[in-house]
């Protein structure tokens, strides 16, 4: 499954993925791609001041940027 987590017109997002607690910003009006590999189900949460995206069980996590670079999670 693929998804896009966009930031708004007003303020950075933080992402934090998990479980490695790698963390990017996205800038206002901007966006990542996420794509979740694997049987198992993901987690999304919104934290207090960043949005926390997990791993699916049993499965992999690959996420770029909106200009198509990769961004290194693992």
């Amino acid at each position: 499954m693929k998804f896009r987590i966009i930031a708004n017109d007003e303020d950075p997002l933080t992402v934090l993925f998990e479980p490695v607690a790698e963390e990017i910003e996205i800038f206002p009006g901007d966006y990542i791609v996420v794509e979740w590999v694997g049987s198992g189900f993901g987690e999304i949460c919104p934290e207090n001041g960043y949005l926390m995206v997990g791993s699916p069980m049993g499965g992999d996590m690959r996420a770029w940027r909106s200009d198509g670079r990769e961004i290194s999670i693992f």
